[in-house]
């Protein structure tokens, strides 16, 4: 009989749970998608490295999952609760009609397992689809080929999405339980004629608080935009969250305490229609929708800018790719020993695995970027760490350079004693450093005085590492070079064409030399610094979507719920308009109205913090060699506009289905 019952009353009140069931089935589409990544392996062709880089891939997406299961887990339980609330008045019928309350909790249970096993059964059936296509993207950032596309099932990720959605639905099925038991009868029957305790605020205190909260947001903004990136310390941005989410709770606060009264200013715009009643019914909520505005709003923010992140930072991260593995491969230590020398002196004999190589010294110059970059440069160049901490200017020798560059297959320079140049491998420093030369800036470096030649600073990747970070090395005649301070060495290699035995030859002697000279020797190969490349951006990449995609549904889906459970909740309000000659067209307009103000006030504020933590972010991406990001900030617009309107939508229909309920 239950089991009977409960069919018939899921048949009934399916669009009841349309919202309930859509969050359903995109938390578990998203869940399967993002778990079954190391899956498709298995279509790819993958070295042992690029492999390694896989499973690391699926290690850090395995670590997000917990995390978004419990944002899941949350939304769930909140959606849930709409529907208890949604339906308090019919469990109430049911008790009057006797039925006691463990029957009814049976009811309940039946039901939730029924839309739990079908949004379960969809949501994997779509994020089985889904993963066809992430294979693909996947692909893509591994710079993979596809050995052969075929449909790939991971029963692994089946398997952590039905423990997950598994533990997460019997939550739902206790909390539904201790809700019923502890219910009385005649608060299920008279639930939906109880309002909130509205308390009204000073409307002065309100303003000044506004206002404060601006300053806090208007403050915090600053700081953002005005630091670079080397110079934001962890307790500066820190700060900035800080007051960036304290100035939203305040700015929300204040306005849902004279917002009512700023309508109320405009006699002519507040009593036409029914704008008095909509504002009226937003006030009604005056001590609590604050707080749901403020979660929601943050909630958008970080969804906007991390999906946009997401979707931009793995092109930024293989921009420069192509510069960056120039050589084979690239050893390097920090104290300026001769590496050539250092790999003999161990038994390495270069000449088994290259017969092209390159190994060099840089020098500390003397002098720090303060005392040649002009306040305008230092403003410029802020955002690199040599610039924020003020390093020293490193030097290298004009043989060492014209070797660099001859292995590079580029044209040698050269230098009259008393000359010097500049390359870089950083496009921001080039015209900096352009200027300085062009305004015959004299430089002294061991009592050497030194002019700026004719040759404009030169863009030259001098070895190979993750990004570009040479901002500005000096080019010195090798007389100058004699008396100054090692900082830091370098050796670059091209491969003998047998290129797998070399590799082997690599792990078995290098790898116990960089374990011996722990901490001053390390090394990097092409293939080693391509897959770390491409799992570090798949890897932020993922996260930011992933994230990123959650907190967008979540944000629209609570949004949605309050506005749905808050019109049950009027039915009776809406009913009275009826009856005093309110036109129905007329009231759909208010319920629009109502709606499209509690969706827009959180997003235009998100929107606004969107703005800066994205320009904000095109600077950390700049400095990996990424450029514009506006196609992925058009992309993540879409995006929004596609979850968020699409809950607009559903909400306004399923809000209008609620009061149009005759009682």
């Amino acid at each position: 009989m239950y089991s009977k019952l409960a069919f018939r009353n899921l048949k009934r009140s399916f669009k009841d749970y349309t919202i309930y069931f859509l969050t359903l089935v995109f938390g578990v589409c998203i869940f399967y998608t993002f778990n079954s990544i190391q899956s498709q392996s298995i279509m790819m062709e993958l070295n042992e490295v690029q492999a390694v880089a896989f499973e690391q891939v699926e290690s850090i997406m395995g670590y997000a999952s917990i995390f978004v299961s419990f944002v899941l887990g949350f939304l769930i339980i909140y959606a849930n609760n709409y529907l208890i609330k949604r339906r308090k008045k019919e469990f109430g019928i049911y008790m009057t009609l006797g039925m006691e309350k463990g029957s009814l909790s049976k009811i309940i249970f039946i039901e939730t397992l029924l839309v739990g096993i079908i949004s379960l059964a969809i949501g994997l059936g779509i994020g089985v689809l889904l993963s066809q296509g992430l294979s693909v993207l996947t692909a893509k950032m591994f710079e993979v080929n596809l050995t052969k596309f075929k449909f790939v099932f991971s029963s692994s990720s089946m398997i952590k999405t039905l423990l997950c959605f598994g533990g997460i639905y019997l939550i739902v099925l206790l909390f539904n339980s201790i809700t019923i038991r502890k219910v009385n009868l005649i608060d299920l029957l008279t639930s939906s004629r109880k309002n909130e305790n509205i308390k009204i605020r000073n409307i002065w205190i309100s303003v000044i608080t506004f206002i404060i909260s601006c300053i806090i947001i208007g403050y915090a903004y600053y700081v953002i935009l005005n630091s670079g990136v080397a110079e934001l310390e962890f307790k500066v941005s820190g700060l900035s969250i800080l007051l960036g989410t304290v100035g939203t709770f305040l700015f929300f606060f204040s306005l849902s305490g004279f917002l009512l009264k700023l309508a109320q200013a405009n006699k002519k715009h507040y009593l036409k229609g029914l704008n008095m009643f909509v504002l009226r019914q937003i006030n009604s909520k005056i001590n609590t929708v604050f707080i749901s505005m403020s979660f929601i709003c943050l909630m958008l923010f970080f969804g906007i800018c991390m999906f946009s992140g997401g979707l931009g930072t793995n092109s930024a991260m293989n921009a420069d790719i192509k510069d960056l593995t120039q050589y084979d491969l690239t050893c390097w230590n920090f104290n300026g020993a001769n590496i050539e020398k250092v790999l003999e002196e161990n038994g390495v004999d270069l000449s088994k695995y290259s017969n092209e190589y390159v190994n060099y010294t840089n020098y500390n110059s003397g002098f720090k970027y303060n005392d040649i970059l002009s306040e305008e440069g230092k403003e410029k160049l802020k955002s690199y760490y040599p610039v924020s901490s003020n390093q020293a200017v490193q030097v290298i020798g004009i043989s060492k350079f014209n070797e660099i560059m001859k292995m590079a297959k580029k044209d040698t320079i050269k230098l009259d004693r008393d000359e010097y140049a500049i390359f870089t491998d950083i496009k921001d420093s080039i015209k900096v450093f352009d200027k300085i030369l062009d305004s015959n800036k004299e430089i002294n470096i061991d009592g050497f005085k030194l002019k700026p030649s004719e040759i404009n600073v030169m863009e030259v990747v001098a070895y190979d590492y993750m990004m570009k970070r040479n901002l500005c090395t000096i080019i010195v005649n090798d007389s100058v070079t004699e008396e100054l301070t090692p900082v830091g060495s370098f050796l670059n290699l091209n491969y003998k064409k047998d290129k797998k035995d070399i590799e082997k030859l690599i792990k078995d002697e290098l790898d116990p030399l960089v374990e011996k000279e722990k901490g001053s020797l390390y090394y990097i190969t092409i293939d080693e610094l391509m897959a770390e490349s491409s799992s570090f951006g798949a890897i932020i990449s993922y996260l930011g979507i992933y994230i990123g995609g959650v907190f967008l549904i979540t944000s629209a889906a609570i949004l949605a719920l309050q506005q749905l459970s808050e019109s049950t909740e009027n039915v009776e309000r809406y009913n009275l308009l009826r009856k005093i000659g309110v036109d129905e067209n007329e009231i759909n307009r208010s319920l629009l109205s109502q709606i499209a103000i509690y969706f827009i006030m959180p997003l235009s504020l998100a929107l606004i913090h969107s703005m800066v933590g994205l320009k904000f972010s095109r600077k950390i991406i700049g400095l990996v060699g990424g450029k514009g990001a506006m196609s992925n900030v058009l992309i993540s617009l879409f995006v929004l506009i596609l979850i968020y309107g699409g809950y607009f939508i559903a909400t306004y229909f399923g809000a209008k289905k609620n009061i149009s309920q005759r009682i």
